[in-house]
């Protein structure tokens, strides 16, 4: 499958938990026998899981308003409050370092006696990024539990599909079989019904619960219940089951739904299989758990046949009841256009059974049934809209039942290449707008882009979608120079027309004094364009040419009032272009210190108004200040703005040393003291 649309389908298998718990397995040796082998006593064995979260990139999905992933941590905060103290846990995320990695899995917290407080902090650190890996997630978290010694089940929680070419499907039915007792309870997040189908098997072939959630309060729901399901004792091995009886249709079509009515022991591992005539007793095509209700739900087999429904008492290995069913076949087709443009969107007609979760994918002909580049489920009716592959050549519309994943009808059809033109001035200004005049398909997505001429296709420096009309404007880059204007197909960011543009310098001029106060505000003269966001800054020497310490935009006029830095020292001012942040000039200045100087009581009354007189800078929001000497500067008891010469200000009720302090309001910087005793 292509990564997007196996993303959709399998990412919601993991978006947000697994839990390794316990239920039986197929074929595999009885609980009882392997926990034997171990020495230990299967009945004193408590649950063990792990809590595995899908943070592939899609998890930034939104429900009202609110990203998935952050509905998902809350209600992960609930359900592990209310895991039993005496479960074993785990916590398995993938998708969460890096994107586009399918081997970006990490067991967070290794299985063990359950904490809660360490699995709620390691949650909050994830980031979704990546891609849906679910299959080795999965697979991955089986074994940690030890899987084939020793009961375990996973409650999955997920948005999407497996993304990584993987079959969570038989995964789930090969961990079945061969562990002691597995079970995987499956919650879709967000999921579509024709997802949901394709995420059904991980549940039925391990006997766990499907339970799909579409916001916070039905996510909360499904899990919770999961882990009622996962408290429930098992049910009692029947040791002589005697017979079983099966009651069903005698013919179906090929992948339709149909019910099965048994009358038999029910004993623990007990399962209903369908199976081709004449075949091993424990051979299967499919299969469902008695425990899972009276009728059983089952699909038929996508491969046409005579059948055998056997009733299987999994402590025995035996087939104690059978009936034969005969699978039929059923007819499909699609129509398409003999040829479409790439990246275009054609309209597919469709006939055929219209089962949950068929679709029709567009595929390269020599690829299996399993694999496609886009799909789109027949629930969305005939005839369907779909994208035409980036890539120009012959392609196959497929018609797919979705169960067993078997093509019912195919055609061709012929992809033609896309054409495009676009048009810009021969030169323009760094960093100012200009306009391209394009022709092309306008598909979803489309954009024109400026590059470096170094630059691959599907990089930019920046772009206007063709959405936004004939001719488009396209901010030019802050660096002069040679460039590449280009229409980008979206879909396969393939590049379909360039043309080369000259970006020219622009000029800019600064005046600055020489000198000035610490924290004062100086004047600064300036030419230049003028863009929109340019700015006129101070910064260290040492600073980047992109760091400040204070700006003011030119749209301020010129000259124009920046604030001066409160440490002294040689400093830069400098004309910024705001698109892309290039200097345009640059001037030194020296910062000069400031001072000041106090005079007040050398002792007050608690509670009284003294007066002081200072000498200072007198900068807007200066003030007088009372504190404890150990205070910071920032710190004080009582203080008063600069309003007048004395300023008065109150003294604390508590006796003892204090300090009269001149603060200076940038970063309530400390320039002048003295010391106050209060005394009683």
């Amino acid at each position: 499958m292509d990564t997007q649309q196996q993303k959709r389908f399998w990412s919601a298998l993991l978006t947000g938990v697994f839990f390794f718990l316990s239920i039986h397995t197929i074929h595999a040796t009885s609980v009882s026998e392997k926990a034997a082998e171990a020495g230990k006593d299967p009945s004193s064995q408590h649950a063990s899981m792990i809590l595995v979260l899908d943070a592939s990139g899609s998890m930034w999905g939104q429900i009202k308003g609110k990203a998935k992933i952050a509905i998902a941590k809350e209600v992960m905060v609930e359900l592990i409050n209310k895991i039993p103290a005496d479960f074993r846990t785990g916590l398995t995320v993938y998708g969460h370092r890096r994107k586009g990695d399918c081997a970006d899995i990490e067991m967070m917290l290794p299985p063990g006696p359950h904490n809660p407080g360490t699995m709620k902090r390691k949650i909050q650190t994830i980031n979704p990024k990546g891609k849906t890996p679910l299959s080795d997630a999965v697979k991955q978290a089986a074994e940690a539990l030890k899987f084939t010694e020793e009961k375990a089940t996973v409650v999955l929680v997920s948005d999407g599909l497996e993304t990584c070419h993987q079959d969570p499907c038989g995964l789930a039915e090969r961990l079945a079989m061969t562990g002691v007792d597995f079970t995987i309870h499956v919650v879709g997040f967000d999921v579509s019904k024709g997802d949901q189908e394709r995420l059904r098997c991980l549940a039925d072939k391990t006997g766990g619960l499907f339970l799909s959630a579409n916001n916070a309060g039905s996510l909360k729901d499904a899990l919770f219940k999961t882990v009622e399901k996962i408290k429930e004792p098992p049910p009692p091995v029947v040791e002589d089951p005697g017979t079983a009886s099966l009651t069903a249709p005698e013919k179906v079509s090929a992948g339709s739904p149909f019910k099965v009515t048994w009358e038999g022991p029910d004993s623990k591992g007990d399962y209903i299989a369908i199976s081709l005539k004449d075949t091993e007793d424990l051979d299967h095509r499919e299969y469902r758990y008695t425990k899972m209700g009276n009728p059983v739900q089952f699909k038929a087999p996508g491969e046409t046949g005579l059948y055998e429904l056997r009733y299987i008492h999994w402590h025995t290995k035996k087939v104690i009841g059978k009936t034969l069913i005969d699978v039929t076949p059923v007819e499909a087709s699609v129509t398409v256009p003999a040829s479409a443009k790439a990246a275009s969107r054609f309209e597919v007609t469709w006939q055929g059974p219209d089962y949950a979760g068929d679709y029709i994918t567009i595929a390269k002909p020599d690829e299996p049934a399993t694999r496609y580049l886009t799909y789109r489920y027949t629930n969305n009716g005939s005839p369907l809209q779909m994208r035409a592959p980036a890539e120009p050549g012959m392609y196959e519309i497929r018609y797919i039942m979705s169960q067993d994943t078997v093509p019912l009808a195919k055609t061709t059809i012929t992809i033609e290449p896309t054409d495009a033109t676009v048009q810009v001035p021969e030169s323009a200004p760094v960093a100012t707008q200009f306009e391209v005049t394009w022709t092309g398909p306008d598909n979803h997505g489309d954009y024109i882009s400026i590059a470096r001429l170094d630059q691959r296709s599907n990089q930019y420096l920046n772009y206007t979608y063709t959405s936004k009309g004939n001719p488009v404007s396209v901010w030019a880059p802050s660096e002069p120079g040679r460039y590449e204007v280009r229409y980008m197909q979206n879909l396969g960011h393939k590049m379909l027309a360039s043309v080369y543009i000259e970006i020219t310098p622009v000029t800019a001029s600064i005046q600055v004094p020489v000198n000035t106060q610490a924290g004062s505000r100086f004047e600064v003269g300036w030419a230049g364009p003028d863009y929109h966001g340019d700015y006129i800054s101070i910064a260290r020497n040492d600073q980047r040419d992109d760091q400040y310490i204070h700006y003011t935009y030119t749209s301020k006029g010129t000259p124009l009032k920046i604030q001066a830095p409160v440490d002294p020292g040689n400093y830069k001012v400098m004309y910024i272009l705001g698109k892309g942040r290039k200097v345009l000039a640059k001037s030194n200045i020296v910062i000069d210190p400031v001072t000041a100087s106090i005079q007040g009581p050398a002792s007050a009354a608690p509670d009284s108004v003294i007066e002081v007189t200072w000498n200072g800078p007198g900068y807007k929001g200066d003030y007088i200040s009372i504190a404890l000497p150990e205070q910071k500067s920032s710190g004080y008891k009582t203080y008063s703005y600069l309003k007048g010469n004395p300023v008065k200000i109150k003294v604390p009720k508590q006796a003892g040393k204090y300090e009269i302090r001149y603060i200076m309001a940038l970063k309530r910087t400390l320039l002048a003291r003295s010391t106050l005793v209060v005394t009683p």
